[in-house]
């Protein structure tokens, strides 16, 4: 599949998982748009996340990235796109958060980014 990252898709809200289940909830929101080369960066209000053990928000961080890469290198076969991908808010809870939950939310992110530039075409 060959993508165009040529504009910036804004406002991807993305949910992984459920609250009322007990395999874990993440939900994020982030912007994509093109870059010279690959960036991740983490503009998350820390007021906005829902907790405040930055253990945990930082672990939720760190999934959501590991999410978008492989996504992002899975539609670049094998490297990753110039994109610069901001994420602007992650949900981060003691009990729902879970590790494959926020990877789960950082590939529905790129997915979403990019049927939003195939629909666009």
């Amino acid at each position: 599949m060959t993508v165009a990252f040529d504009r910036p898709v804004r406002d991807i809200t993305v949910r992984a998982g459920t609250q009322t289940n007990c395999g874990g909830f993440a939900q994020i929101s982030a912007d994509l748009e093109p870059a010279e080369q690959f960036a991740f960066v983490d503009a998350h209000d820390p007021q906005r996340t829902g907790s405040r053990d930055q253990d945990l928000i930082d672990a939720c961080v760190t999934a959501v990235r590991r999410g978008v890469v492989e996504e992002l290198t899975s539609i670049g076969q094998g490297e990753l796109p110039a994109v610069l991908f901001v994420l602007r808010r992650v949900l981060a809870h003691e009990v729902d958060s879970v590790g494959f939950r926020n990877v789960e939310a950082g590939r529905k992110a790129v997915i979403e980014a990019v049927r939003r530039l195939s629909e666009a075409s």
